[in-house]
């Protein structure tokens, strides 16, 4: 299934595109997650530990806070980012 990736902050940078379209075999965040690893490899120390999403790595599906167990379909958007933080 196609789906649209939306990268901010150090993923952007790591990856050197803002937007990406990925064929993704699976359903979940984390089969999504994992097809960008493949294509963009240097995401992974940034994303993954232990084969785990960080923590502070968030994904939202269609705007929605989701996890990576939560389900994905053909031509949703993840927009990917780091903790923000500011004054």
């Amino acid at each position: 299934m196609m789906l649209k990736f939306r990268l901010f902050a150090n993923f952007r940078e790591k990856a050197g595109r803002k937007e990406i379209a990925l064929d993704v075999k699976g359903g979940t965040v984390m089969d999504a997650i994992k097809a960008l690893i493949a294509a963009y490899p240097g995401l992974e120390p940034l994303m993954l530990q232990e084969g785990m999403l960080k923590p502070y790595v968030n994904v939202l599906v269609n705007g929605r806070k989701a996890g990576p167990m939560d389900r994905v379909n053909e031509g949703d958007e993840l927009a990917i980012f780091p903790p923000v933080s500011g004054g």
